[in-house]
């Protein structure tokens, strides 16, 4: 069962680092505003998310059979409480692969809110330049939603 754990974990880890690699790709298409090259790195995303939920899936189900061995296991333990319990010879595999983890999940995260920031300010870059095309004016006031108040002329056909 901790040889179960320790590979989700490394799959886990490996699928993590492959989301990586993706979101860098996917800065550098995001930077280049090369949406035709964006649309398949977006694809291999969605197969490594897939992949991750498979691997996580795993990491539950050994964690939830171990649980039944660990006499003092509860929904609350922590990692360190469950190295604490696996046998001597694995343990050190098992720390390995948990920092391992941890690291690439963290570099993803950050990974994530850089092209989050990217795709949110260049959406407002789209936007300020459709206004300037369609002369477009922003109200002082806000409207009864608090939303600000835009008028456009009629240049072309919002809707196409």
């Amino acid at each position: 069962m901790w040889q179960n754990l320790i590979q989700a974990l490394k799959e886990l880890s490996d699928a993590y680092a492959a989301l990586l690699s993706i979101s860098g790709r996917k800065r550098a298409a995001l930077v280049a505003v090369d949406l035709k090259g964006l649309e398949p790195i977006v694809e291999e995303e969605k197969q490594q998310l897939e992949r991750i939920r498979v691997a996580e899936k795993r990491r539950q189900d050994a964690l939830l059979a171990l649980s039944r061995e660990i006499p003092t296991s509860h929904a609350a333990t922590t990692m360190a409480e469950v190295e604490a319990a696996c046998p001597g010879e694995l343990r050190t595999s098992l720390r390995q692969v948990h920092v391992r983890l941890n690291k690439a999940v963290n570099d993803a995260q950050e990974a994530s809110e850089a092209n989050e920031f990217l795709i949110r300010h260049a959406l407002g870059a789209v936007e300020y330049h459709l206004n300037r095309l369609s002369n477009s004016s922003i109200d002082p006031t806000y409207g009864q939603k608090g939303n600000e108040s835009v008028t456009r002329e009629k240049k072309f056909d919002f809707k196409a």
